[in-house]
């Protein structure tokens, strides 16, 4: 039985808030007075979530730490390491080496901060928000960075002696050229990052460019074309020693994300602040587990910690169905695809009794592969059409 345990921590402050940004998230001047207060009640109070939350992980050893945002490198080195702190001495590490990662955005007050993220907060890895390099983008996009800052940062990063590095690229993106895709994968591989991931952009209904979009204002990207890109980001990261080990995500060997394969792998994460999601353990009355999520404010986060109470926006007690779908479609997500014998371990059903008309439809149509054993993968072709494949299931 699995022991280990993910942290995750939601920083929602930024300093300007993407168009297409869906996450929780508020823009803040991060400087000056007001902005040291605000920082330090927010540390308090994910500590006091913390004393709050431990209980229902007890137990557990912290396999991996994940700061992500909004920026969460606004907050000072020093702010980061409470919380490490806190949450190891919560949750003691097991024998092997805790994953520490930090989302940084391309920005000289974060550059300046790096040397201390490492030794000062613990950091080993850091993911970055290139999103592109190409500077026409990077506007169309409402990033508050150009071009520039990212290639000093991604330097000084490796000059600050982080040896784990991951870049954020998104495709599909407005007015994004295949050339221009082509000349973001160049620059990025220039810099030799351990991990790459590629998001398509996409329309959230409630963000600016999703109302926009709705509005016929702001055109879809062709499918077709996207789809190229795709294949053109897999071919290029492929030849460069990247392996795509989940259909957003591509590493050198040994360097694929410890944090985010505990969401595919349905594995135990506990999440602390504004908005952050949690995977709670199975528990008595909920042998498959529970999803809670923290509210999306912060006076209503904030309340709740401060009263005493568990800051809950919304739970779901998942059954053996949803458990069971999730179960196959978040394996499929990956390279190792859908393994069998460990379903009918975990569900003491084979997916085919589950899900038989499902698979061989997919089967029939070339969406998926069948290795000999019977574990089963996405098709090149699959890869193509995952929403498709992964909605089947639900």
């Amino acid at each position: 039985m699995d022991s280990s345990l993910g942290v995750y921590v939601h920083v929602p402050f930024c300093a300007r808030i993407c168009p297409y940004c869906d996450f929780a998230v508020e823009a803040s001047r991060a400087e000056g007075e007001v902005w040291t207060v605000t920082e330090d009640a927010y540390v308090d109070g994910l500590l006091a979530e913390l004393a709050l939350r431990r209980a229902d992980f007890s137990g557990r050893s912290l396999a991996s730490l994940y700061f992500g945002g909004g920026t969460p490198s606004l907050l000072r080195p020093d702010s980061l390491a409470r919380v490490r702190e806190a949450v190891e001495k919560a949750f003691p590490p097991g024998p092997g080496p805790v994953e520490v990662t930090l989302e940084v955005n391309p920005s000289s007050i974060e550059r300046e901060r790096l040397p201390a993220f490492r030794s000062e907060a613990g950091v080993g890895r850091l993911s970055v928000g290139v999103q592109s390099f190409d500077d026409s983008v990077l506007k169309a996009l409402g990033r508050a960075h150009e071009a520039g800052e990212c290639r000093r940062t991604l330097a000084a990063a490796r000059d600050a002696g982080f040896e784990n590095l991951s870049l954020d690229l998104m495709f599909a993106a407005l007015h994004q050229t295949p050339a221009m895709l082509e000349s973001d994968l160049a620059e990025a591989l220039r810099f030799e990052p351990e991990h790459v991931s590629c998001y398509e952009l996409v329309f959230e209904a409630a963000t600016p460019f999703g109302r926009a979009a709705a509005r016929g204002r702001l055109p879809a990207f062709p499918e077709d074309e996207s789809a190229r890109m795709l294949e053109t980001i897999e071919a290029r990261l492929s030849a460069s020693g990247y392996r795509r080990y989940e259909l957003t995500n591509y590493a050198r060997p040994g360097y694929e994300s410890v944090h985010n394969r505990r969401y595919w792998q349905r594995r135990a994460v506990l999440g602390l602040g504004v908005g952050a999601h949690s995977t709670d353990p199975p528990a008595p009355g909920r042998p498959h587990g529970s999803r809670h999520a923290n509210p999306r404010q912060r006076a209503a986060w904030s309340r709740a910690v401060a009263s005493g109470e568990c800051p809950l926006g919304e739970e779901e007690v998942l059954d053996r169905r949803t458990a069971m779908a999730e179960a196959c479609f978040l394996a499929l997500r990956c390279e190792e695809g859908l393994d069998p014998s460990g379903f009918e371990a975990e569900f003491g059903a084979s997916p085919r009794d589950a899900f038989g008309a499902v698979i061989e439809g997919f089967l029939g149509q070339g969406l998926l592969d069948e290795a000999p054993g019977g574990r089963l993968r996405l098709s090149r072709r699959g890869r193509q059409l995952a929403d498709t494949v992964c909605a089947g299931f639900v």
